[in-house]
């Protein structure tokens, strides 16, 4: 325990200095004004000497940025994916999805168990397929009764929330996670944006269905074969193609529980 607490430490050190240098080599020239404003004879330092002034200066203010971030990218803002906090997290879920792709064929129900304190949420009856894939795994929240085939991928950089009775065919991706389209944008320090996907009960996805950022599923949705998903969809539809449009009105879903 000793061991592994300090391996932690060490990680969390090296994380946090790389994310430090990364941080000066994207500093503005505000912020380097900053912080030679606060410094006698600034004229006179040598730019070793400048370059540690900047990384005490990000150093001093790493936990009141990681808070902004954190707060940006849940307002579905421009943000950068490369805090600390952010690194470990996803390093943290690569461990445990190699951990859970390490099990055998025949372990369903280990699998099942193993979901417990890793997903936000997960139902009961709830089963997924080697290989698995996702971006932090605390973002997910799946109801009772679901399946996923293999090889399915949720980058949940936001909420992806699942209802009851939701089935995946292989190679379906859920993908919250996007960049600006401004090329010049993507080069800034906060090119990362993160928006939920909401899905409803009783719906079912094709193989190969992608499910773009910011998109909320009804109840009782079916969504054909390699279709890409990338606007809301009501309930009581089945949808297909790319990008997905109505093809065909269901019979209204009743919840459990009531009548029609």
């Amino acid at each position: 325990m000793v061991f592994e607490g300090l391996k932690e430490s060490i990680l969390k050190k090296f994380i946090k200095n790389a994310y430090i240098d990364f941080r000066v080599g994207k500093a503005t020239e505000e912020e380097k004004k900053t912080v030679l404003e606060k410094v006698e004879n600034a004229s006179s330092l040598t730019e070793e000497e400048k370059l540690q002034l900047y990384k005490q200066y990000f150093d001093e203010n790493l936990e009141s940025e990681t808070k902004a971030e954190m707060e940006k990218m849940k307002a579905g803002e421009c943000y950068t994916s490369m805090i600390p906090d952010l690194i470990y997290d996803r390093m943290q879920c690569k461990d445990f999805i190699d951990r859970f792709n390490a099990t055998k064929g025949n372990d369903a129900f280990k699998r099942s168990k193993m979901l417990n304190g890793f997903f936000k949420e997960v139902g009961k009856n709830v089963f997924i397929e080697r290989p698995f894939r996702c971006e932090y795994g605390y973002n997910i929240s799946m109801g009772d009764d679901c399946f996923m085939n293999y090889d399915c991928i949720i980058l949940d950089n936001a909420e992806v929330t699942i209802g009851k009775h939701c089935l995946f065919g292989p190679r379906c991706q859920l993908i919250t996670a996007t960049h600006p389209i401004d090329y010049r944008a993507r080069q800034e320090l906060r090119f990362d944006i993160a928006k939920p996907i909401r899905i409803g009960n009783e719906c079912f996805f094709g193989d190969n269905v992608v499910v773009l950022p910011g998109v909320t599923i009804g109840d009782n949705v079916v969504v054909g074969a390699g279709s890409v998903v990338t606007k809301d969809i009501p309930s009581n539809t089945v949808v297909a193609g790319n990008p997905a449009k109505p093809i065909k009105q269901l019979e209204p879903y009743v919840k459990e529980g009531t009548e029609e």
